[in-house]
């Protein structure tokens, strides 16, 4: 009987059970600002693990991101330390932009007329 979730899904959960704290103490550390990990997605044979970042700064997003990029082999040791992996997945961080993908819905909605406006 397959079971539920495939390896790659619970490895990705793993991962961002390990990672989210550390993540969130060196981006305070680094000044970034408020800094979270909305998703980890892992490729099927696990040799990309790709985290979903959202900061919450007024500063650029690149440069938000580059002390936290410099971070990613430390995040890596953290991974083969806690997971049994025979290989850890390399990791890339990207811009999660659902939040503001889903405030400009929000706002495409509420500017449209309604049956009764029109």
């Amino acid at each position: 009987m397959p079971r539920e979730f495939p390896r790659h899904v619970r490895i990705a959960q793993a991962i961002h059970r390990i990672l989210a704290p550390e993540f969130t103490r060196l981006a305070r550390v680094a000044g970034v600002g408020m800094t979270t990990i909305t998703d980890v997605t892992v490729a099927s044979d696990l040799s990309v693990a790709t985290l979903f970042v959202s900061v919450y700064a007024e500063q650029a997003k690149n440069a938000a991101l580059e002390p936290l990029r410099a971070a990613l082999p430390q995040m890596r040791s953290l991974i083969a330390r806690d997971l049994r992996l025979k290989r850890v997945p390399i990791l890339a961080l990207e811009f999660d932009e659902t939040v503001a993908r889903g405030a400009r819905i929000s706002e495409l909605l509420a500017s449209r007329p309604t049956r009764a406006d029109s």
